[in-house]
């Protein structure tokens, strides 16, 4: 696990080696062990070193190949890196060191761009192709590891793994895109290739980028989730047979993940996937597992004590740090320095704990990221199941009269799902569950000519494209959209704000291309979500530390918004500094505050949306 940096003159300017390490030195906390630089006259590689897999100098970046015009910078882990080895030892390549990152080199000489589709694990890849005069940028298929680039063709790239490093060399301009402003704002992250600088680009997952003097050559998917999702799901006699694979396969997932040369641990919420990735690895571990665990002083919040029954009863070392309100505030003013691009997930705070605290004593953590999108995790979810079978035989005028009632029905539950029954089918339904309360309300503040497409109406028309069962391809939305760009970024910058490797069992390729063309009954039954999952899990678990409803932590920011933070959103919010930066509509946003910290009413994400837009400009523009 590293941070990654490099720059191109195409015209031929000479790189400033300083500036290099001045940018370079800014992912300290992603790589803090050692570093390295790479300069020839104007292009550049540099690189920051976290050691996980040969801690000798010899892993150490900037790599080269024997003939010494293929160089490399690496983030993440190649987990067949050995096999991989043992293929091009045999086509004649010769290895200098013990790592992935050496591998990267020698298969690109063999296999040119078609070696990442080879590749098995998390990672961000630049390649310096000498002998051709281009730059190579590579990502994992879900996009694990970031990847962001500055692009003005024929004069100027510049790569990083974070945007800070970017936004501080000398000639990149720091001007805001104004449509990634209003597309944040939206849904609460930013969708790759879109980044909120101009000029300045995510690599898709699963994509390379082939850039030249004149530009960019190629951008092409080296794996694609919508055309694995689209393929036949492989069959399997019955039940047992198919636990049995996914066994087999969740083990291997898991043992590979286990590869390194540092202490080795795992996050443990005592939710279902969780759980499982602590029980395979209880499993497969030759040595002892340790495991992590975040508590909270309102029980309300607090799951741990699931934790440490799942801990006890698989007999792992866990360790449990209790945290108060003000604990998590105090991440607060900091927010900015471990995301260095805003996004609306209030989860962030206890996975900046959890990853500060798990540093303390491991270099790696596996977590449990990617089973609620493969395996039918989400409320959301089971909503869309039902609304299919709803829609069958409740006509569009039977919906919508039902939405008219839908205040006196008698649960919580109910009363949702009747609200938005109204929907013209189970794609708009399911973005409209999705979206439910989080940005009602954008026309309040943002200029009616820069609303554009609703949410709800891009995610309809994403799943209805796909040609697979709605809710189906609702797990395929969020599997390449909240997933990657909200829910891994969160991750990847709170573990790597603290010198911590994330590895993600669940996001195995193979375990995908096995299992998410699999029938949705084995993932939602009988108004039971992750059916499949669970099933695996009581090979492990007893019952009742497996069939518990998912609570899941959301910080009281609705709270903080009117006591402890009250005086920073409003400074940050303030009439003055909206009409300055031009975006919003000023009489908007003082109504949100308004009627926000009145106890009027809860505009919770907005405010939080716009709060996060504001720390970031004051950082980054």
């Amino acid at each position: 696990m590293c941070g990654i940096f490099g720059v191109w003159y195409p015209g031929g300017q000479p790189v400033d080696v300083r500036a290099v390490e001045r940018s370079r030195d800014t992912l300290v906390r992603r790589g803090p062990d050692d570093a390295g630089t790479w300069l020839n006259g104007n292009v550049a590689l540099a690189h920051r070193r976290l050691s996980i897999i040969d801690l000798s100098p010899h892993g150490r970046m900037p790599m080269t190949g024997e003939a010494g015009d293929i160089w490399a910078v690496f983030n993440g882990e190649i987990y067949n890196f050995q096999e991989l080895r043992r293929e091009l030892e045999g086509l004649g390549h010769r290895f200098r060191s013990h790592t992935d990152s050496e591998v990267i080199v020698h298969a690109y000489e063999q296999w040119k761009a078609e070696c990442f589709s080879r590749f098995d694990g998390m990672f961000a890849i630049a390649i310096w192709d000498d002998r051709h005069r281009r730059m190579v940028l590579a990502r994992d298929p879900h996009g694990k590891k970031p990847l962001f680039y500055y692009h003005r063709p024929g004069q100027l790239l510049v790569f990083g793994s974070t945007l800070r490093p970017i936004a501080i060399w000398p000639d990149v301009p720091t001007a805001v895109d104004e449509a990634s402003v209003y597309e944040f704002i939206k849904v609460g992250y930013l969708h790759a290739p879109r980044s909120l600088l101009v000029d300045t680009f995510k690599v898709r997952p699963g994509h390379y980028v082939v850039i030249g003097p004149e530009g960019v050559e190629r951008d092409r998917a080296h794996w694609s989730l919508v055309e694995v999702a689209r393929r036949d799901a492989p069959r399997f006699s019955g039940e047992a047979e198919l636990l049995d694979h996914l066994d087999a396969q969740m083990r291997s997932a898991v043992r590979k993940r286990l590869v390194a040369d540092v202490p080795l641990g795992a996050f443990l919420s005592g939710g279902t996937d969780s759980s499982l990735v602590v029980a395979l690895m209880r499993e497969v571990a030759s040595d002892r597992v340790r495991t992590f665990t975040i508590g909270f002083s309102s029980s309300e919040f607090d799951e741990s004590q699931y934790a440490v029954r799942v801990a006890a009863h698989l007999g792992v070392e866990n360790t449990v740090h209790r945290m108060s309100v003000d604990d998590l505030l105090a991440y607060v003013p900091d927010v900015v320095k471990y995301y260095d691009e805003p996004i609306v997930d209030f989860s962030l705070f206890p996975t900046l704990a959890i990853a500060q605290m798990a540093r303390r004593d491991v270099t790696v953590v596996l977590t449990g990221d990617g089973g609620d999108e493969l395996f039918g995790g989400y409320e959301r979810y089971l909503a869309s199941h039902y609304f299919e079978y709803y829609a069958r035989f409740a006509g569009h005028r039977v919906r919508r009269a039902v939405a008219r009632v839908h205040r006196f029905l008698p649960r919580e539950r109910l009363r949702r799902f009747a609200q938005l029954s109204a929907a013209r089918d189970p794609a708009t339904f399911f973005g409209l569950f999705a979206n439910l309360g989080r940005y009602a309300g954008l026309s309040t503040f943002v200029p009616e000519e820069k609303l554009g497409e609703s949410p709800e109406q891009e995610v309809a028309r994403f799943i209805r494209a796909l040609g697979l069962r709605p809710t189906a391809g609702a797990m395929i939305y969020d599997a390449t959209h909240p997933m990657i760009d909200g829910i891994l970024v969160k991750v990847d910058r709170a573990t790597m704000g603290f010198s911590l490797e994330a590895r993600a069992p669940l996001l195995d390729k193979g375990l995908w291309e096995s299992a998410v063309g699999l029938p949705l009954s084995l993932k939602i039954r009988s108004g039971q979500k992750k059916y499949l999952l669970r099933k695996l899990l009581y090979r492990y678990l007893p019952t009742d530390l497996v069939d518990r409803p998912k609570m899941g932590f959301t910080p009281p920011l609705r709270d903080w918004f009117r006591k402890e933070l009250r005086e920073l959103l409003t400074d940050a919010l303030s009439e003055d500094t909206v009409r300055r930066r031009g975006y919003f509509k000023p009489e908007g946003v003082a109504r949100l505050l308004r009627e926000h910290t009145s106890g009027q009413a809860d505009h919770v994400y907005p405010l939080w949306a716009l709060l996060m837009l504001e720390m970031w400009l004051r950082e980054f523009a």
